[in-house]
């Protein structure tokens, strides 16, 4: 009887102690934000959207640039999505780009998730600016991050978003190429 209650109690200790080592290996994404850098982050498994901050941003989103090109960008929201060695609660984003005459310029539409190359990534401290990863054509530094955010808090049918591309040397790009997306310019989107 001794050896049963010693067996029992050594379970349920370690019961106990896998609970609160699983519990410890997520964090949300509102405790990720609040880390000035790496050292004061918690370490996790699983970086996961409890507060639901990402669904205002799932949807069809449609905007027009200054220069004619028109936006159609769907964002869908995955949840532990294994990127970067960790799993994430994360954005998705496809996009639709047209120029002024109606042409077709980049569609991504039919990606797989896979093989999408735009992906989310942060909050900003503020819980106001969602950041994702975009990767159009790297030989032309068509990459960067792009922020998501709401210029008016209680309107969640008008989004902002700003494209701020990496500052890498490119020497593959022919003359007069544009960015996808207009480099740290605004787009205005509204939700389909």
């Amino acid at each position: 009887m001794g050896l049963y209650l010693i067996m029992k109690n050594l379970f349920l200790f370690m019961l106990f102690s896998a609970s609160i080592f699983c519990k410890a290996q997520t964090i949300s994404l509102d405790e990720l934000s609040q880390c000035e850098n790496k050292p004061d982050c918690p370490d996790y498994i699983y970086l996961k959207d409890v507060n639901n901050r990402l669904d205002k941003f799932v949807g069809i989103w449609k905007g027009t640039y200054t220069d004619g090109r028109t936006y159609e960008f769907n964002f869908t929201k995955k949840q532990n999505d294994y990127t970067f060695g960790k799993y994430w609660d994360l954005l998705k984003g496809r996009l639709l780009v047209k120029n002024s005459n109606n042409q077709e310029l980049v569609n991504t539409l039919n990606f797989s998730d896979e093989n999408v190359r735009f992906s989310g990534f942060i909050f900003d401290k503020n819980l106001k600016k969602y950041q994702m990863h975009y990767s159009g054509n790297a030989a032309c530094n068509d990459k960067g991050f792009v922020y998501l955010s709401f210029p008016d808090s209680d309107n969640v049918n008008q989004m902002k978003l700003v494209f701020m591309q990496d500052m890498d040397i490119v020497s593959k790009c022919p003359d007069g190429y544009k960015t996808v997306i207009p480099d740290s310019k605004e787009i205005i989107l509204t939700n389909q």
